[in-house]
C-alpha cells in the first residue's frame, strides 16, 4: 500500500466530459499517480499535460463488461484507490463494491437505492415531497383526462424536463396550460417527462461530499451570471455561505444517508422566501475547479477520505468564478468601462486553459473539423 505522502488512483470513466476536471483537481497534489481508463480512444483529458498514463478499452455501452474490464486494469495496475467520476459508473461499482474491495478501496459511494432516488427527477420529486423538504410543485406527464386536472397543481410559467438529464438539456418553459398540454400530447413520451413550476428567483447550488449522510466538505455557489444555454452551465458563479442552503442540504443528505460525492441543484423562491431542491447531480460537476480555487479541492478529499487518512486544513472561501468566454467579455470591457463592481471576478476558466490548453485546442479543432465536414 502507499505512503501516507503518496497514492496512486484509477479514474475508470475518463470519458466522462467531467474527468478532466477531476484530473486537474488532482495534479494540484504532488505525488499522486493518477491511471486513466476509458471506453474511448480520444476523450479529451487523453490530451491533458495531466494525463501521463491513459489505457483504452472496448464495451463502452455493456456494464458487464465494462465491469471486466475495470477489474482487469485493477489487477494489473494495482491502485491504491478507484476514484469514478460519472453516474452510470458510480452506480456500476456501488452495486459490485464488495467484489472491487478484494483488490483495492473505493470512493465513498452512494447506496443504490439513493442513487436511483438522485438520478430520477420524478422518483426525487417523489422523496422530496414525502421527507417534507422543500421543492417546487412536481407531476409526471401522463395522457388523458387525468393530466389535465393534474396541470391544475402546477403554477405557470412551468418547465418541461427529461425524467433523466443533465446540463439542462431538453428543458422547455411554457407560460400556460394549454400549450403545455398541446405540445406534451403531439411531442413526448408519456413518462419520460415531468412538469414543475417555475421559481421565480435565482439558482444557488450546493456541492458535498459526505459519508452515510455526514457532510465532509462543502462549497455553495450562486449563479449571478447565466451561460448561452438558460436552463444549462452558468458563466458566472459566486461562492458563498448560505444558512438556508447549508440547513436543506444537510436535512437532504442526511434523510438519503448520502456518501460520496453530489451537487445540489436548488433556487431561492422569492415569493416563499426560502430554498427549494431542483434536483440533484449524483457526479462530479462542471464548476468543479471552482470549487478548487474556492479552496475545496473535492477528488482530493474523496481519496483522502476513503483510505482513511487525515484531511487538510480547509475552508471555502468566498470569490466570484467566471467561464473563460466570459471572462474574456469582462476585461475588455473594463478596458472602456473601468474597473466597475459588476465586472469583478477572483478566477477564472483562462487560467487553467493556460496551464492545460490542449484539451481545449483540440476541442476547438474537432468543432471545425465537424462543420467543415458537415458543409462537405
Amino acid at each position: 500500500m502507499a505512503t501516507s505522502e503518496q497514492f496512486s488512483v484509477l479514474i475508470p470513466d475518463g470519458e466522462d466530459p467531467q474527468a478532466l476536471g477531476v484530473l486537474r483537481c488532482l495534479s494540484r497534489v504532488k505525488k499522486i499517480n493518477v491511471y486513466i481508463l476509458s471506453g474511448k480512444k480520444r476523450p479529451l483529458i487523453r490530451y491533458s499535460r495531466y494525463s501521463k498514463h491513459f489505457y483504452h478499452y472496448e464495451n463502452e455501452n455493456e456494464n458487464e463488461g465494462r465491469l471486466s474490464e475495470i477489474l482487469n486494469a485493477i489487477k494489473k495496475l494495482k491502485p491504491d484507490i478507484v476514484l469514478p467520476v460519472s453516474a452510470n459508473i458510480i452506480g456500476l461499482l456501488s452495486a459490485n463494491h464488495e467484489m472491487i474491495s478484494e483488490f483495492t478501496d473505493l470512493a465513498l459511494l452512494p447506496q443504490i437505492k439513493a442513487l436511483e432516488i438522485a438520478s430520477n427527477k420524478w422518483l426525487l420529486a417523489e422523496w422530496l415531497k414525502e421527507n417534507q423538504i422543500p421543492a417546487p410543485p412536481t407531476i409526471l406527464f401522463r395522457p388523458g383526462n387525468d393530466f389535465e386536472k393534474l396541470i391544475s397543481e402546477i403554477s405557470f410559467p412551468a418547465l418541461l424536463k427529461p425524467v433523466v438529464g443533465t446540463s439542462g438539456k431538453g428543458i422547455i418553459q411554457f407560460e400556460n396550460a394549454g400549450s403545455l398540454i398541446s405540445y406534451c400530447t403531439k411531442n413526448i413520451q408519456p413518462v419520460k417527462f415531468i412538469i414543475q413550476s417555475f421559481i421565480n428567483g435565482y439558482d444557488i447550488d450546493c456541492s458535498a461530499l459526505c459519508r452515510e449522510g455526514e457532510i465532509i466538505a462543502f462549497t455553495i455557489q450562486k449563479t449571478f451570471k447565466e451561460g448561452p444555454d438558460r436552463f444549462g452551465v452558468a458563466s458566472g458563479i459566486e461562492f458563498l455561505y448560505n444558512e438556508g442552503v447549508y440547513t436543506t442540504a444537510k436535512e437532504l443528505l442526511g434523510k438519503l444517508n448520502w456518501s460520496g460525492v453530489v451537487h445540489i441543484d436548488m433556487r431561492y423562491d422569492e415569493n416563499d422566501r426560502q430554498v427549494k431542491i431542483i434536483e440533484m447531480n449524483p457526479r462530479y460537476w462542471g464548476s468543479l475547479v471552482g470549487s478548487l480555487c474556492a479552496g475545496v479541492n473535492f477528488p482530493y478529499l474523496a481519496c483522502l477520505t476513503a483510505l482513511n487518512r487525515d484531511l487538510p486544513e480547509f475552508s471555502p472561501q468566498p470569490l466570484r468564478y467566471v467561464r473563460g468566454s466570459l471572462a474574456t467579455r469582462m476585461m475588455w470591457k473594463r478596458i472602456f468601462l473601468g474597473n466597475r463592481k459588476d465586472l469583478h471576478f477572483d478566477n477564472s476558466e483562462i487560467e487553467t486553459l493556460l496551464k492545460d490548453p490542449f484539451p481545449r485546442i483540440v476541442q476547438i479543432y474537432t468543432r471545425l473539423y465537424s462543420r467543415f465536414a458537415h458543409k462537405r
